[in-house]
């Protein structure tokens, strides 16, 4: 199961669940979707962002850090917070390592001319 939640000031129980391939607005002029390269697994997968202005346009011009941790398990397996890869594409991509069964987070920071815009988190099971 994936799901996303707004964080920033928000009441995480009144945020939509989203789904992996699903449009999230980041204000009024951005939206991004995510997915994982395979279905979340022990060992790397990638989660790619493609993020697009309110015109459908691919945009490249944010900057996205993600974290990945367990919640139950806080900062045991934590990742730290990593800068998301841009590939040729404009996508950007970041390898999550899973070393172990259980529910997984990936919080998204994303930031435009150094000033953060959104903040985000990603759930999912292994």
């Amino acid at each position: 199961m994936f799901s996303t939640s707004e964080v920033l000031g928000a009441d995480k129980s009144a945020v939509p669940v989203l789904k992996a391939g699903q449009k999230h607005w980041i204000g009024e002029q951005f939206y991004f979707v995510y997915e994982f390269d395979k279905k979340p697994q022990m060992g790397t997968i990638i989660m790619k962002v493609q993020v697009f202005s309110k015109d459908g346009k691919q945009d490249t011009s944010l900057e996205i850090t993600g974290a990945a941790d367990m919640p139950s398990m806080k900062g045991a397996h934590s990742s730290g917070e990593q800068l998301f890869k841009m590939n040729k594409k404009g996508d950007y991509l970041l390898p999550v390592n899973v070393v172990m069964p259980g529910d997984w987070e990936v919080v998204l920071n994303f930031s435009k001319d150094k000033k953060p815009i959104y903040t985000g988190s990603v759930r999912f099971n292994v």
